[in-house]
């Protein structure tokens, strides 16, 4: 959904802005999914060793894991699509007359603001509805890993935004 960024960026004054906070979003985005892959490595070693060496498994290791897994992936999108490591197919687009493809442009943008927009909407509904229930193992409120998807298109949503008008005054 987030255009792919390219790698000199804005010179004009309002773009290396934008470029910034794009810039600063990313790191946000990738520092916080390396955060969280290595609390779930961890996490999964612990409960490896303590299963196989002290013969003593954790109940809440893959609890754990699996949730900081969601985290991660939520968190991680925008780091993936600022770099352009998000799929895209785009084959048809880039042959199309100049207006037709401001048009498709425009369409794709607004139908990813609409697509992030319900995402976080119904996200953050699912996630306020599930908080009087607990998770099994860790204990706690089911909202924590259910407002990955919020957060996580919210980032996204972000980035698609700032992308969008940085591009604009290239």
């Amino acid at each position: 959904m987030l255009t792919t960024m390219p790698s000199g960026l804005n010179t004009g004054e309002g773009g290396a802005a934008l470029d910034l906070w794009i810039r600063r979003l990313e790191r946000i985005s990738a520092w916080g999914a390396c955060i969280l892959l290595i609390i779930n490595v961890g996490d999964i070693i612990l409960g490896v060793f303590c299963r196989y060496v002290l013969k003593s498994s954790l109940i809440w290791t893959e609890e754990a894991a699996r949730f900081s897994l969601v985290w991660m992936v939520m968190v991680g999108a925008l780091g993936a699509a600022v770099r352009g490591d998000h799929m895209a197919i785009d084959f048809v687009v880039p042959h199309l007359p100049a207006a037709l493809r401001r048009l498709v442009e425009w369409g794709r943008f607004l139908l990813a603001l609409l697509i992030l927009s319900l995402m976080i909407y119904v996200g953050t509904i699912n996630a306020m509805q599930m908080r009087g229930m607990r998770t099994i193992a860790l204990n706690i409120p089911k909202t924590i890993p259910l407002l990955s998807v919020p957060v996580g298109f919210l980032l996204l949503l972000a980035g698609t935004i700032l992308a969008w008008f940085n591009r604009g005054e290239e």
